[in-house]
């Protein structure tokens, strides 16, 4: 096992799954979905499925499995996307807070602003299944002890002997129960708001979108405990194998693009999130199959933060999109061709192109540089990005690449290293187009911290400055700020919202079920107040866009 790559573990799963998939068509199946709480669902795709359906609530995160479905159907042309609600299982509330049904209700309300066309609900309504909550109804039955701890019995001979007893508690867990009753009404009720509001047409506009990496098939929900791809042996001998800095990036994406705030409190919210800056598609890079003219059509920028291993045919993908016009960020070790997980110590001979890359952003990799600890700006006066001296991000603790600039007229530098000003990001302009190159040997996820001289207690670290910034300015023909009208505020990540360009049709939803949420609402030259009930949730009518309108880089 010590040799083992992650391609390795990616042509096994798809393997596995494109087996599965041929057999159901040969027995005469149609469309094949996808369904489970997988960050990976991008390589069942890729294998043959033909119709992501994300158990949401096992994948803990509306809002990104969301984005992976959409960005999935974009890229793989597929018939259709949804979501597979597992609330009685995987919500974990208990029921005696009472936001255990409005957690229900609100993301039958998300998926439908998210552009999810199919909404299946996994059980609760005609009988209970799970006992996934410190109350669940399933805590009323029997308490059987097996002979042997964890075995399950099911046998005639030992359901005889408990039958009885559980059947008068039947009511508790059945369609008699209030509990199923309660799913019935909300799944009735959604289903008159759908009759009277059918799903917008086409789906939401999504102008920045955040590449999955080739050979990323990490879990989604960082944890240093856990092995890729669940190859625990492999970690055993190699750590790298598990969850480390190249995941954490994940966490930076959901802080900045779709933050959960606590609004289940006292319990933790792991379900339900804002979209300050719109909808944002995940898209795959998974063997390499997705070409620079979709980018471009689709996206004005990408953002790489968690693993990606390299490739000449990715690298000249990149090439071409950042050409035509689109904006790229990214760090040197999204840049490597590794394929064992090896993020700490590899060196230029592992970069693609041997660390030349002229064509894409002006820039050489040299080699390792100097380790460095504070970033901060280039001067005392704030430049784009808002970066100037004395303020410092930190501690890093990295090391910079030693690079050589090779057309300095096109690069600007918006944050060095507060001991000798070296490059730290840079913004290189490159035909059409621009790439933030973050010039650090390690992942964004671990370049995140601010724990140093004016860091704030909303700070999203340097990382999520910098991924705010980029989709500021992508945006589309719909967003939303605070009351400055300039940025996103602290409302606004308690608001989702989405624009339908085919249906004209704009949504918005409060996540907070306690307090009324502001926003300033930009659409097609209008600037609107807008205040939001609690929980409230909103239609309305604006511009329906032709095709080519789509995707307005101006």
């Amino acid at each position: 096992m010590k040799d083992v790559t992650l391609k390795d573990m990616a042509d096994s799963l798809m393997a596995k799954v494109a087996a599965h998939v041929k057999e159901r068509h040969e027995a005469g199946w149609g469309h094949v979905m996808a369904t489970s709480g997988n960050f990976y669902i991008d390589y069942e795709i890729a294998a043959g499925a033909e119709v992501p359906v994300p158990e949401d609530f096992a994948f803990r995160h509306l809002l990104v499995a969301s984005a992976i479905s959409r960005g999935l159907y974009r890229q793989y042309d597929l018939p259709l996307w949804g979501s597979h609600l597992a609330h009685e299982w995987y919500s974990w509330l208990p029921h005696a807070n009472p936001l255990k049904f409005p957690l229900f209700k609100a993301s039958l309300y998300l998926k439908y602003l998210t552009g999810a066309k199919l909404i299946i609900n996994e059980s609760g309504n005609w009988a209970l299944q799970s006992s996934l909550c410190p109350d669940s109804p399933m805590h009323t039955m029997p308490r059987v002890e097996g002979s042997t701890p964890g075995l399950r019995h099911t046998g005639k001979e030992f359901v005889d002997r408990h039958i009885d007893e559980a059947r008068k508690l039947f009511c508790n867990i059945d369609y008699r129960s209030p509990t199923a009753a309660k799913y019935r009404k909300e799944i009735s009720e959604f289903y008159d708001f759908v009759k009277a509001n059918p799903a917008p047409a086409g789906q939401p506009e999504a102008t920045v979108a955040i590449a999955k990496g080739n050979y990323d098939i990490c879990a989604g929900e960082f944890s240093p405990n856990n092995a890729i791809a669940g190859a625990f042996r492999v970690a055993h001998t190699n750590p790298d194998w598990y969850e480390g800095a190249p995941e954490r990036g994940w966490d930076i994406v959901k802080s900045v693009f779709y933050p959960r705030p606590p609004v289940l409190a006292p319990h933790k919210n792991f379900h339900l999130a804002g979209s300050p800056h719109g909808m944002v598609d995940i898209v795959s890079f998974a063997t390499d199959r997705i070409e620079a003219a979709f980018l471009n059509a689709n996206y004005k920028a990408l953002i790489f933060s968690g693993w990606n291993t390299c490739s000449p045919e990715q690298y000249a993908t990149l090439v071409d999109y950042v050409k035509a016009g689109g904006t790229l960020c990214l760090a040197i070790p999204h840049l490597s061709t590794n394929k064992s997980r090896n993020y700490h110590h590899y060196g230029v001979e592992d970069l693609v192109n041997k660390g030349d890359f002229s064509a894409l952003c002006g820039v050489k990799v040299l080699g390792e540089g100097e380790r460095f600890y504070w970033a901060t700006g280039p001067e005392r006066t704030p430049n784009a990005l808002g970066l100037a001296v004395p303020r410092r991000y930190g501690i890093m603790g990295a090391e910079l690449g030693n690079i050589e600039i090779t057309d300095s007229a096109s690069v600007e530098v918006l944050a060095t290293d507060d001991e000798e000003f070296r490059p730290f990001i840079l913004r290189c302009k490159s035909g059409k187009g621009e790439v933030f190159f973050i010039n650090s040997w390690a992942y964004p996820g671990a370049l995140n911290t601010d724990d140093g001289p004016g860091c704030t207690v909303d700070s999203k670290g340097l990382m999520g400055l910098l991924y705010g910034y980029i989709a500021r300015n992508a945006r589309g023909h719909v967003w939303i700020t605070g009351q400055d009208s300039i940025q996103p505020d602290g409302d606004c990540e308690y608001i989702a919202y989405s624009y339908f360009p085919d249906a004209g049709k704009i949504c918005m939803q409060n996540i907070d079920f306690h307090n009324p949420r502001r926003c300033v609402l930009h659409q097609f030259g209008d600037i609107d107040p807008i205040e939001l009930a609690p929980a409230e949730f909103r239609i309305m009518d604006t511009v329906i866009l032709k095709p080519g309108e789509k995707l307005n880089r101006e």
